[in-house]
């Protein structure tokens, strides 16, 4: 089926679905809870504002050299070597990824970059940049760019449109350099629930002041424009994750908002592959395409094309689902699909009766907040019917 029916099909059943329910996974089931330049590197943005509420401008640089800061970037690398760029970074949590500020500085007629990244790959080149503690003065702020929301719906306007999710800047410790010109990627939210307790997601910006001048990278104000509700790569992007198993890839997500009707014009182009957030069978999906399985964005309903279903039952009054013989429906496995009316998880730990699908069973999902692992006592769904699916590509 093209993606232009699935979408249109999902489209119905958004606008049928929106008279009874105003954002989440289920209508039925019960007890429910910019630009960028030639070369592809973000352009500067200069602009004249006040730094955000409670950020510490660190002091860099001498006042006894001259020039005019140009420009400011945000560069990262993973690890303690290699060259840093301007690309969104995806890394394992034990991988250190560190936070560098690169900035432009213009005298004579020339421009020179200064930063304290030995080694920085700009423009499809490498350059070795001049220290920051050599640049003229300036103070340089750092702060996260975080989403102000856990829950909202593309559906909020009445109809389906890619709304806009809401981001403020933070202010953050500048850090691991004696001239505060690097940082490390700390992913932790501050605005919204923190479940992923140093994994996730999170966009960082940095601010150069001289004089009356502040000079910034790409923040809140660079939007991705049509086709979405997020900011655009320029706005530099780190995701810490706690494993490569399909478990861990979905552990990116954290600290981005449940996204009801999360879409996107393709599927490389899904709100969920750019991480701006996620509805429950979005997520569901990211995690599988990241391991490399070719899985559709679809909808609850359409997951059981690509699954195999390994048991179904109720839930009994023992808290054990049971299938219609009364026996015991088996924890299988972590990462299989527990596939509710409307909703769906995965298994990440067996916590209850060994070897047996109950409630205490704990589960990661995404409903009305951002992704967090939970019992499935706790998930509003517990009560409902229950399948267990394993991706049909794995074994």
């Amino acid at each position: 089926m093209s993606r232009v029916v699935i979408f249109m099909r999902r489209a119905l059943s958004i606008a049928l679905l929106s008279a009874a329910i105003s954002s989440g996974c289920s209508s039925s089931a019960s007890g429910q809870p910019a630009k960028r330049g030639a070369a592809g590197v973000p352009e500067p943005v200069a602009v004249i504002t006040p730094f955000t509420d409670g950020a510490a401008p660190v002091a860099v640089g001498r006042t006894d050299v001259a020039g005019r800061i140009v420009a400011v970037h945000v560069v990262s690398r993973v690890g303690a070597s290699g060259a840093a760029d301007a690309t969104p970074k995806r890394a394992l949590a034990r991988d250190p990824v560190t936070l560098f500020a690169l900035v432009e500085i213009e005298h004579g007629g020339k421009r020179s970059f200064f930063s304290d990244a030995p080694l920085v790959r700009w423009n499809k080149k490498e350059l070795r940049p001049r220290r920051l503690a050599d640049a003229p003065a300036m103070k340089l702020t750092w702060s996260k760019i975080e989403p102000t929301t856990k829950d909202m719906s593309n559906t909020a306007s009445g109809g389906f449109r890619y709304e806009t999710i809401p981001y403020e800047a933070t202010p953050m410790t500048a850090s691991g350099s004696a001239s505060g010109g690097s940082v490390a990627a700390d992913v932790h939210p501050t605005l919204t629930p923190d479940h992923g307790d140093g994994l996730g997601t999170m966009r960082y910006q940095l601010v150069a002041t001289q004089g009356d001048r502040h000079v910034a990278s790409p923040g809140i104000d660079r939007r991705r424009g049509r086709g979405s509700g997020g900011l655009s790569d320029d706005v530099h992007r780190v995701s810490l994750r706690s494993d490569d198993t399909f478990l861990g890839m979905m552990t990116e997500m954290y600290g981005q908002p449940y996204i009801w009707a999360s879409a996107g014009g393709t599927d490389r182009t899904h709100q969920s592959e750019r991480l701006e957030g996620s509805d429950c069978a979005d997520l569901m999906v990211y995690g599988a395409r990241r391991t490399g399985l070719d899985i559709p964005y679809g909808w609850t309903g359409s997951l059981e094309k690509h699954a195999r279903v390994l048991g179904k039952g109720t839930l009994a009054d023992d808290g054990v689902y049971r299938d219609g013989r009364g026996n015991p429906v088996a924890f299988t496995r972590p990462g299989d699909l527990v596939l509710f009316p409307r909703h769906v998880g995965a298994l990440v730990e067996d916590r209850g009766t060994r070897g047996v699908l109950d409630t205490a069973d704990v589960m990661i999902h995404t409903l009305f907040d951002s992704p967090k692992q939970q019992p499935i006592a706790d998930s509003g769904y517990a009560d409902n019917p229950v399948k267990v699916l394993r991706w049909k590509a794995t074994r």
